[in-house]
Protein backbone atom coordinates (compact mmCIF):
# COMPACT_ATOMS: atom_id res chain seq x y z
CA UNK A 1 0.00 0.00 0.00
CA UNK A 2 1.17 3.08 -0.73
CA UNK A 3 2.83 5.57 1.91
CA UNK A 4 2.58 9.30 2.24
CA UNK A 5 4.01 11.45 4.09
CA UNK A 6 2.62 15.29 3.82
CA UNK A 7 4.23 18.35 4.76
CA UNK A 8 3.60 21.88 3.34
CA UNK A 9 5.43 23.58 5.58
CA UNK A 10 9.32 24.64 4.98
CA UNK A 11 11.80 23.19 7.19
CA UNK A 12 11.93 25.69 9.75
CA UNK A 13 8.32 25.82 10.46
CA UNK A 14 8.38 22.20 10.58
CA UNK A 15 10.72 21.69 13.83
CA UNK A 16 8.50 24.70 15.04
CA UNK A 17 5.39 22.45 14.63
CA UNK A 18 7.19 19.61 16.33
CA UNK A 19 8.28 22.16 19.66
CA UNK A 20 4.82 22.91 20.17
CA UNK A 21 3.74 19.68 20.04
CA UNK A 22 6.13 18.49 22.36
CA UNK A 23 5.69 21.41 24.57
CA UNK A 24 1.74 21.40 24.60
CA UNK A 25 2.14 17.40 26.49
CA UNK A 26 4.73 18.93 28.96
CA UNK A 27 2.65 22.21 29.34
CA UNK A 28 5.89 24.10 28.45
CA UNK A 29 7.51 26.83 25.71
CA UNK A 30 11.14 25.66 26.59
CA UNK A 31 11.86 23.03 23.41
CA UNK A 32 10.60 25.24 20.95
CA UNK A 33 13.03 28.27 22.39
CA UNK A 34 15.67 25.63 22.50
CA UNK A 35 14.62 25.25 18.79
CA UNK A 36 14.25 28.49 17.59
CA UNK A 37 17.86 29.07 18.49
CA UNK A 38 19.29 26.66 16.02
CA UNK A 39 18.09 29.34 13.10
CA UNK A 40 19.08 32.15 11.89
CA UNK A 41 15.90 35.00 12.31
CA UNK A 42 16.84 37.09 9.11
CA UNK A 43 17.88 34.02 6.92
CA UNK A 44 15.90 31.36 8.39
CA UNK A 45 19.31 29.19 7.99
CA UNK A 46 20.21 26.90 10.58
CA UNK A 47 23.18 27.51 12.30
CA UNK A 48 24.29 24.59 13.95
CA UNK A 49 22.67 21.87 12.12
CA UNK A 50 24.39 18.70 14.11
CA UNK A 51 23.02 20.08 17.16
CA UNK A 52 19.66 20.68 15.62
CA UNK A 53 19.38 16.70 14.83
CA UNK A 54 21.10 16.05 18.07
CA UNK A 55 18.12 17.87 19.62
CA UNK A 56 15.69 16.41 17.67
CA UNK A 57 17.03 12.61 18.63
CA UNK A 58 17.01 13.73 22.24
CA UNK A 59 12.99 14.73 22.49
CA UNK A 60 11.45 12.05 20.36
CA UNK A 61 12.23 9.54 22.85
CA UNK A 62 9.37 7.26 24.13
CA UNK A 63 8.88 9.72 27.45
CA UNK A 64 7.94 12.29 25.19
CA UNK A 65 5.58 11.12 22.51
CA UNK A 66 3.90 8.57 24.40
CA UNK A 67 1.88 11.17 25.87
CA UNK A 68 0.13 11.86 22.80
CA UNK A 69 -3.02 10.36 22.32
CA UNK A 70 -3.05 7.90 19.13
CA UNK A 71 -4.51 9.74 16.40
CA UNK A 72 -2.26 12.78 17.32
CA UNK A 73 0.87 9.91 17.51
CA UNK A 74 1.42 9.16 13.86
CA UNK A 75 1.84 12.44 12.44
CA UNK A 76 3.60 13.81 14.86
CA UNK A 77 5.57 10.74 14.17
CA UNK A 78 5.95 11.01 10.61
CA UNK A 79 6.80 14.90 11.19
CA UNK A 80 10.00 13.94 12.99
CA UNK A 81 10.99 11.43 10.29
CA UNK A 82 10.39 13.72 7.67
CA UNK A 83 12.66 16.91 9.71
CA UNK A 84 15.22 14.44 10.26
CA UNK A 85 15.28 12.83 6.51
CA UNK A 86 15.55 16.79 5.79
CA UNK A 87 18.51 17.39 7.55
CA UNK A 88 20.26 13.97 7.08
CA UNK A 89 19.73 14.00 3.46
CA UNK A 90 17.78 11.43 2.95
CA UNK A 91 15.20 8.41 4.47
CA UNK A 92 17.83 5.96 3.81
CA UNK A 93 20.17 7.21 6.23
CA UNK A 94 17.37 7.96 9.10
CA UNK A 95 16.08 4.48 8.84
CA UNK A 96 19.07 2.49 8.79
CA UNK A 97 19.24 -0.68 10.49
CA UNK A 98 21.03 1.21 13.43
CA UNK A 99 18.14 3.93 13.43
CA UNK A 100 17.43 5.92 16.17
CA UNK A 101 14.34 6.86 14.76
CA UNK A 102 13.23 3.15 14.75
CA UNK A 103 14.46 2.19 18.01
CA UNK A 104 12.73 5.49 19.79
CA UNK A 105 9.21 3.96 17.95
CA UNK A 106 9.79 0.77 19.53
CA UNK A 107 10.09 2.07 22.85
CA UNK A 108 6.77 3.53 22.27
CA UNK A 109 5.23 0.37 21.41
CA UNK A 110 2.58 -0.51 24.48
CA UNK A 111 3.44 -3.24 26.78
CA UNK A 112 -0.03 -3.52 27.49
CA UNK A 113 -2.61 -3.68 25.15
CA UNK A 114 -5.45 -0.77 25.58
CA UNK A 115 -8.80 -1.83 25.78
CA UNK A 116 -11.12 -1.42 22.59
CA UNK A 117 -13.13 1.52 24.29
CA UNK A 118 -10.06 3.39 24.96
CA UNK A 119 -9.28 5.76 22.00
CA UNK A 120 -6.29 7.41 23.65
CA UNK A 121 -3.68 5.28 24.09
CA UNK A 122 -1.11 4.66 21.56
CA UNK A 123 -1.91 0.94 19.79
CA UNK A 124 0.41 -1.39 18.30
CA UNK A 125 -1.24 -1.07 15.15
CA UNK A 126 -0.62 2.40 15.01
CA UNK A 127 3.44 1.75 15.54
CA UNK A 128 3.31 -0.97 12.80
CA UNK A 129 1.19 1.40 10.25
CA UNK A 130 4.01 3.79 10.84
CA UNK A 131 7.07 0.44 10.16
CA UNK A 132 4.95 -0.07 6.86
CA UNK A 133 5.27 3.88 5.97
CA UNK A 134 8.81 3.42 6.52
CA UNK A 135 9.28 0.48 4.18
CA UNK A 136 7.51 1.70 1.46
CA UNK A 137 9.43 5.02 1.50
CA UNK A 138 12.51 3.38 0.65
CA UNK A 139 13.42 2.01 -2.53
CA UNK A 140 12.83 -1.76 -3.08
CA UNK A 141 16.24 -2.25 -3.69
CA UNK A 142 17.09 -0.96 0.09
CA UNK A 143 19.15 -3.56 2.19
CA UNK A 144 17.17 -0.84 4.97
CA UNK A 145 14.09 -2.78 4.04
CA UNK A 146 15.73 -6.46 5.64
CA UNK A 147 15.83 -4.51 9.02
CA UNK A 148 11.95 -2.99 9.04
CA UNK A 149 10.59 -6.15 7.97
CA UNK A 150 12.07 -8.00 10.97
CA UNK A 151 11.09 -4.99 12.86
CA UNK A 152 7.17 -5.29 11.84
CA UNK A 153 7.89 -9.22 12.81
CA UNK A 154 8.78 -8.31 15.81
CA UNK A 155 6.53 -5.92 17.21
CA UNK A 156 3.66 -8.30 16.13
CA UNK A 157 5.19 -11.11 17.96
CA UNK A 158 5.72 -9.10 21.55
CA UNK A 159 2.12 -7.38 20.73
CA UNK A 160 0.04 -10.46 19.88
CA UNK A 161 -1.41 -8.95 17.14
CA UNK A 162 -4.11 -10.87 14.98
CA UNK A 163 -1.81 -12.68 12.53
CA UNK A 164 -4.36 -12.61 9.90
CA UNK A 165 -3.74 -8.46 9.41
CA UNK A 166 -0.19 -9.59 7.88
CA UNK A 167 -0.46 -13.05 6.70
CA UNK A 168 -2.19 -11.58 3.70
CA UNK A 169 -0.68 -8.29 2.89
CA UNK A 170 2.87 -9.50 4.01
CA UNK A 171 3.04 -13.45 2.81
CA UNK A 172 2.04 -12.99 -0.72
CA UNK A 173 5.48 -10.62 -1.20
CA UNK A 174 7.76 -11.72 2.01
CA UNK A 175 9.93 -13.30 -0.10
CA UNK A 176 10.26 -11.22 -3.36
CA UNK A 177 10.77 -7.96 -1.16
CA UNK A 178 13.72 -10.02 0.44
CA UNK A 179 15.11 -10.47 -2.82
CA UNK A 180 14.90 -7.33 -4.33
CA UNK A 181 16.59 -5.88 -1.00
CA UNK A 182 19.48 -8.45 -2.06
CA UNK A 183 19.34 -10.29 1.36
CA UNK A 184 21.10 -13.20 1.81
CA UNK A 185 19.35 -16.88 1.21
CA UNK A 186 19.82 -17.47 5.28
CA UNK A 187 18.49 -14.10 5.57
CA UNK A 188 15.35 -15.48 3.61
CA UNK A 189 14.80 -18.31 5.55
CA UNK A 190 15.23 -17.02 8.79
CA UNK A 191 12.69 -14.47 8.16
CA UNK A 192 10.42 -16.47 6.39
CA UNK A 193 10.30 -19.20 9.26
CA UNK A 194 9.47 -16.19 11.83
CA UNK A 195 7.08 -15.02 9.72
CA UNK A 196 5.83 -18.33 9.64
CA UNK A 197 5.52 -19.33 13.00
CA UNK A 198 3.92 -16.39 14.00
CA UNK A 199 0.93 -17.68 12.73
CA UNK A 200 -1.10 -19.37 16.04
CA UNK A 201 -3.51 -20.54 14.02
CA UNK A 202 -1.70 -22.94 11.54
CA UNK A 203 -3.38 -22.52 9.37
CA UNK A 204 -3.89 -23.77 5.56
CA UNK A 205 -2.86 -20.54 3.94
CA UNK A 206 0.65 -21.05 5.49
CA UNK A 207 0.67 -24.14 4.78
CA UNK A 208 0.36 -23.29 1.08
CA UNK A 209 3.25 -20.64 1.92
CA UNK A 210 5.12 -22.95 3.33
CA UNK A 211 4.72 -25.42 -0.21
CA UNK A 212 5.61 -22.60 -2.10
CA UNK A 213 8.83 -21.44 -0.29
CA UNK A 214 10.11 -24.64 -0.26
CA UNK A 215 10.13 -25.53 -3.30
CA UNK A 216 12.68 -22.27 -4.09
CA UNK A 217 14.81 -23.30 -1.06
CA UNK A 218 16.52 -26.00 0.43
CA UNK A 219 15.92 -27.02 4.11
CA UNK A 220 18.38 -27.86 6.70
CA UNK A 221 17.75 -30.26 10.10
CA UNK A 222 16.61 -27.33 11.77
CA UNK A 223 13.96 -25.86 9.16
CA UNK A 224 12.91 -29.39 8.53
CA UNK A 225 11.34 -29.51 12.08
CA UNK A 226 10.08 -26.48 11.50
CA UNK A 227 7.86 -27.45 8.93
CA UNK A 228 7.13 -30.58 10.58
CA UNK A 229 5.88 -29.71 13.56
CA UNK A 230 3.86 -27.00 11.67
CA UNK A 231 2.25 -29.14 9.57
CA UNK A 232 1.21 -31.70 12.82
CA UNK A 233 0.13 -28.92 15.23
CA UNK A 234 -2.03 -27.43 12.19
CA UNK A 235 -5.86 -28.55 11.71
CA UNK A 236 -5.13 -30.03 8.36
CA UNK A 237 -5.01 -33.32 8.41
CA UNK A 238 -3.33 -34.78 5.30
CA UNK A 239 -0.42 -32.14 4.85
CA UNK A 240 1.26 -34.62 2.27
CA UNK A 241 1.42 -32.02 -0.77
CA UNK A 242 3.70 -30.12 1.29
CA UNK A 243 6.21 -33.10 0.61
CA UNK A 244 7.77 -31.58 -2.98
CA UNK A 245 10.74 -32.67 -4.20
CA UNK A 246 12.84 -30.42 -1.79
CA UNK A 247 10.92 -31.69 1.43
CA UNK A 248 11.23 -35.27 0.15
CA UNK A 249 15.23 -34.85 -0.45
CA UNK A 250 15.08 -33.24 3.18
CA UNK A 251 13.79 -36.52 4.60
CA UNK A 252 15.40 -38.54 2.93
CA UNK A 253 18.51 -37.00 4.28
CA UNK A 254 17.63 -37.21 7.60
CA UNK A 255 15.56 -40.36 7.81
CA UNK A 256 17.08 -41.16 10.78
CA UNK A 257 15.80 -38.54 12.91
CA UNK A 258 13.35 -39.36 15.48
CA UNK A 259 10.72 -36.34 14.22
CA UNK A 260 11.53 -36.95 10.59
CA UNK A 261 10.31 -41.04 10.38
CA UNK A 262 7.26 -40.08 12.22
CA UNK A 263 6.58 -37.27 9.75
CA UNK A 264 7.59 -39.63 6.94
CA UNK A 265 4.95 -42.25 8.12
CA UNK A 266 2.36 -40.03 9.16
CA UNK A 267 2.41 -38.13 5.19
CA UNK A 268 1.90 -41.67 4.10
CA UNK A 269 -0.60 -42.89 6.26
CA UNK A 270 0.95 -45.45 8.02
CA UNK A 271 -0.60 -45.72 11.90
CA UNK A 272 1.14 -43.49 14.41
CA UNK A 273 0.96 -45.44 17.62
CA UNK A 274 3.32 -43.19 19.76
CA UNK A 275 4.97 -39.31 19.47
CA UNK A 276 8.43 -38.57 20.20
CA UNK A 277 8.27 -36.44 23.67
CA UNK A 278 10.42 -34.43 23.24
CA UNK A 279 8.86 -33.15 19.73
CA UNK A 280 6.37 -31.01 21.89
CA UNK A 281 3.09 -32.12 20.06
CA UNK A 282 -0.09 -33.60 21.49
CA UNK A 283 0.31 -37.04 21.03
CA UNK A 284 -3.86 -37.47 21.10
CA UNK A 285 -4.01 -35.26 18.28
CA UNK A 286 -1.28 -36.47 16.29
CA UNK A 287 -2.37 -40.30 16.46
CA UNK A 288 -6.32 -39.48 15.75
CA UNK A 289 -5.28 -37.57 12.53
CA UNK A 290 -2.99 -40.62 11.56
CA UNK A 291 -5.70 -42.99 12.01
CA UNK A 292 -7.95 -40.92 9.54
CA UNK A 293 -5.31 -41.12 6.63
CA UNK A 294 -4.43 -45.10 7.81
CA UNK A 295 -8.59 -45.20 6.83
CA UNK A 296 -7.11 -43.43 3.62
CA UNK A 297 -4.49 -45.76 2.90
CA UNK A 298 -6.77 -48.96 3.62
CA UNK A 299 -9.22 -47.85 1.55
CA UNK A 300 -6.61 -46.76 -0.90
CA UNK A 301 -5.20 -50.51 -0.63
CA UNK A 302 -8.07 -52.07 -1.57
CA UNK A 303 -8.87 -50.00 -4.88
CA UNK A 304 -10.59 -53.21 -6.08
CA UNK A 305 -14.00 -52.56 -3.89
CA UNK A 306 -15.86 -49.43 -2.92
CA UNK A 307 -18.70 -51.03 -0.33
CA UNK A 308 -17.15 -52.04 3.11
CA UNK A 309 -18.53 -54.10 6.03
CA UNK A 310 -17.60 -52.62 9.38
CA UNK A 311 -16.29 -56.05 10.44
CA UNK A 312 -13.46 -55.43 7.47
CA UNK A 313 -11.97 -52.73 9.02
CA UNK A 314 -8.66 -53.94 10.95
CA UNK A 315 -9.09 -53.27 14.70
CA UNK A 316 -5.62 -51.86 14.57
CA UNK A 317 -8.43 -48.39 13.00
CA UNK A 318 -11.40 -49.29 14.83
CA UNK A 319 -11.96 -51.50 18.19
CA UNK A 320 -16.13 -51.21 17.28
CA UNK A 321 -18.87 -49.99 15.01
CA UNK A 322 -19.21 -46.91 16.65
CA UNK A 323 -15.78 -46.41 16.65
CA UNK A 324 -15.71 -46.69 13.11
CA UNK A 325 -18.68 -44.40 12.47
CA UNK A 326 -17.42 -41.69 14.25
CA UNK A 327 -13.74 -42.23 12.55
CA UNK A 328 -15.37 -41.92 9.15
CA UNK A 329 -17.50 -38.97 10.00
CA UNK A 330 -14.40 -37.38 11.54
CA UNK A 331 -12.02 -38.78 8.11
CA UNK A 332 -15.40 -37.38 6.13
CA UNK A 333 -14.88 -33.69 7.22
CA UNK A 334 -11.18 -33.93 7.05
CA UNK A 335 -12.02 -34.48 2.99
CA UNK A 336 -10.00 -37.29 3.18
CA UNK A 337 -12.64 -39.47 2.17
CA UNK A 338 -16.33 -39.59 0.78
CA UNK A 339 -19.13 -41.30 1.11
CA UNK A 340 -22.45 -42.96 3.02
CA UNK A 341 -22.86 -44.83 5.85
CA UNK A 342 -25.30 -47.21 6.53
CA UNK A 343 -26.06 -47.77 10.26
CA UNK A 344 -28.73 -50.79 9.86
CA UNK A 345 -26.60 -53.00 7.30
CA UNK A 346 -23.52 -51.42 8.99
CA UNK A 347 -21.48 -51.16 5.67
CA UNK A 348 -19.86 -47.80 3.97
CA UNK A 349 -19.93 -47.07 0.26
CA UNK A 350 -17.11 -44.96 -0.55
CA UNK A 351 -17.20 -42.77 -3.51
CA UNK A 352 -13.93 -40.95 -3.24
CA UNK A 353 -10.72 -41.22 -1.46
CA UNK A 354 -7.97 -38.68 -1.56
CA UNK A 355 -4.89 -40.11 -2.92
CA UNK A 356 -1.12 -39.28 -0.93
CA UNK A 357 1.05 -37.68 -4.27
CA UNK A 358 4.81 -37.58 -1.96
CA UNK A 359 7.85 -36.34 -4.23
CA UNK A 360 10.20 -39.42 -3.85
CA UNK A 361 8.11 -42.03 -2.76
CA UNK A 362 8.33 -43.63 -6.90
CA UNK A 363 5.99 -47.16 -5.27
CA UNK A 364 3.38 -45.08 -4.62
CA UNK A 365 3.11 -42.31 -7.04
CA UNK A 366 3.55 -44.91 -10.13
CA UNK A 367 0.29 -46.87 -8.50
CA UNK A 368 -1.37 -43.82 -8.20
CA UNK A 369 -0.93 -43.39 -11.95
CA UNK A 370 -1.45 -46.42 -12.63
CA UNK A 371 -5.02 -46.19 -10.76
CA UNK A 372 -5.79 -43.01 -13.03
CA UNK A 373 -4.73 -44.67 -16.38
CA UNK A 374 -7.16 -47.60 -15.51
CA UNK A 375 -9.70 -45.35 -14.67
CA UNK A 376 -9.83 -43.26 -17.57
CA UNK A 377 -9.47 -46.82 -19.66
CA UNK A 378 -12.61 -47.89 -17.39
CA UNK A 379 -14.13 -44.17 -18.70
CA UNK A 380 -13.21 -44.84 -22.52
CA UNK A 381 -14.83 -48.37 -22.23
CA UNK A 382 -17.83 -46.92 -20.72
CA UNK A 383 -18.27 -44.46 -23.99
CA UNK A 384 -17.70 -47.07 -26.85
CA UNK A 385 -21.60 -47.82 -26.82
CA UNK A 386 -22.44 -44.32 -25.98
CA UNK A 387 -24.32 -43.71 -29.65
CA UNK A 388 -26.00 -47.14 -29.42
CA UNK A 389 -27.48 -46.43 -25.88
CA UNK A 390 -28.86 -42.28 -27.36
CA UNK A 391 -30.29 -43.77 -29.95
CA UNK A 392 -31.78 -46.98 -28.32
CA UNK A 393 -33.23 -44.23 -25.67
CA UNK A 394 -34.78 -42.08 -28.12
CA UNK A 395 -36.50 -44.68 -30.01
CA UNK A 396 -37.57 -45.61 -27.08
CA UNK A 397 -39.36 -42.28 -26.20
CA UNK A 398 -40.61 -42.46 -29.49
CA UNK A 399 -42.16 -45.34 -29.41
CA UNK A 400 -43.77 -44.61 -25.78
CA UNK A 401 -45.16 -41.45 -27.31
CA UNK A 402 -46.72 -43.28 -30.19
CA UNK A 403 -48.40 -45.91 -27.87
Amino acid sequence: MPAVIVVDNELKDSVKEYGQIIDSVNESVELSKTLQSFFNDQSKEIVDKPGLIKKIYETSTASNLTKLSDREFEPTFNLITYILSQLEGSFEKVLNKDSQVIQNLIECNPTKQPLLRDRKSIKSTTILSILNTFFNFLPETSSNRIHILTTILNTVEASNIDYSLIQEPIGNSLVLWLTQANATDEEIKSIFWKFINLDDKKSYKSLQLIKSFTSKHTLNLNELHKLIKFALLSSTTDVSFLVNNTVGSALKENSSDELVSLFTKYTRGELITSVPSSSGLSSEDVEQKSRILALGKYFIDNDNKNVFNYNEIPTALASSAEDFESLLINSIKAGVIEGKLNQLDQTFYLTRVHRFIIAGDEESVSKNWENVKNALVDWKNSLANIDDIVNTSRENIVNNNNN
